[in-house]
Parts: C-alpha cells; sequence; structure tokens
C-alpha cells in the first residue's frame, strides 16, 4: 500500500458493490438502503482529499443512523497515518497482512462494528461479504463502483500497475454461411423491346 492507496485493486465476485476511489475503498451489501448513502461517504471524502480515518468516521456516521434494523455488511478501509484504518460491520471482514503480522476484523464480533488503525507496512488488504468468490488474477478495479463480493488490494511497489499482459477479448471466427443456406442467384429480368 501506498500513502496513496492501493496498487492493484481486485473485485472480489459477488453480488454486493466494491468502490476504490481516491485511495479508499468500500465493500458493502448492495441491496440495503445504506449502500448510497456509504457510497456517498466515500466519495465525499476521497474528492475532500480524506485519509482511511476520515472515511471510517464517515462509515460509522451512516451506519449508527441505521441501527434500527440488522447491521448492514459493509467494509472500509484507506491509508492512514503511515498504516491503514479498517472499519467492518455486520457479516462483512478484512484481513490486513502487516509487517507486524496479519490483523482479522469480523463485524459480527461487534454489536455495531469493528475498527482499528493497523500500523505499517502494509502488504495486503481483503475486505469481504459472505459468499465472495476468489479475484481472478486478470481483473482490477483502477477506480469507480463495481458489483462485487470484496476486493483485495495488494501493494506492488510504488502502487505500479500489473505487470502481466492485459487480457484480450474473446474474438468470434466468422464462417461463410452453409451452401444450401445460400440465397439463389437472382435470375435475370428478361429483355424488353
Amino acid at each position: 500500500m501506498t500513502d496513496q492507496g492501493f496498487g492493484v485493486v481486485r473485485p472480489l465476485p459477488g453480488n454486493g458493490l466494491v468502490a476504490h476511489l481516491g485511495g479508499l475503498v468500500l465493500v458493502c451489501d448492495a441491496v440495503d438502503a445504506v449502500a448510497s448513502e456509504l457510497l456517498e461517504a466515500v466519495r465525499d471524502t476521497a474528492a475532500t482529499g480524506g485519509d482511511g480515518r476520515a472515511l471510517a468516521r464517515r462509515a460509522a456516521q451512516v451506519l449508527a443512523r441505521s441501527m434500527t434494523a440488522e447491521p448492514i455488511g459493509c467494509a472500509v478501509a484507506g491509508p492512514a497515518a503511515g498504516g491503514i484504518a479498517v472499519l467492518v460491520s455486520g457479516e462483512a471482514s478484512a484481513t490486513v497482512e502487516a509487517e507486524s503480522g496479519e490483523v482479522a476484523l469480523a463485524g459480527r464480533d461487534a454489536l455495531t462494528w469493528t475498527d482499528r488503525l493497523v500500523p505499517g507496512p502494509v502488504r495486503r488488504v481483503e475486505l469481504r461479504l459472505p459468499g465472495a468468490g476468489d479475484p481472478h488474477p486478470r481483473t482490477r478495479l483502477d477506480e469507480g463502483v463495481v458489483v462485487g463480493g470484496g476486493m483485495t488490494g495488494e501493494y506492488t511497489g510504488a502502487g505500479e500497475p500489473d505487470d502481466r499482459a492485459p487480457a484480450r477479448p474473446a474474438q468470434r471466427e466468422w464462417r461463410a454461411p452453409e451452401p444450401d443456406l445460400q440465397p439463389a442467384p437472382a435470375e435475370p429480368e428478361p429483355e424488353r423491346a
């Protein structure tokens, strides 16, 4: 992880939302109405240059307003104070691999949410919703919001992109139609005198 965020972010397959904006990441259940507020929190925090700690505080405010129901599955992370700030809620979980060891957080371990400031240097971060799959090595989310069940963020030097060749789209080979399916040649029109 760099001071500007993650080197390479790979979305995990799933049915939630994954956002990567301004070096900050969010994973949340897509079906919950609170998801829009959480997306707005990450957008606003990124737009104002906020760090992971500011994002965790904004997410906590959104989650506190929605405490009348079961906690939403949500996880946020971003660089803060030379390490990474992480917050998880509901069924979401986070794993941070740092020089000091691995830190695992689970939202279900708290009545509200669990948060932590993990000191750096950080090597890898994974935010996950239940049912999330494994990341495809050729996928990446440089910026934006996609459907997914989580994300992995890996530090690759100074944030260089993956040096593997990008995947090429599948190409279809078109063949000529079978002879019996080709239209019959047009009959010449009779000549007029």
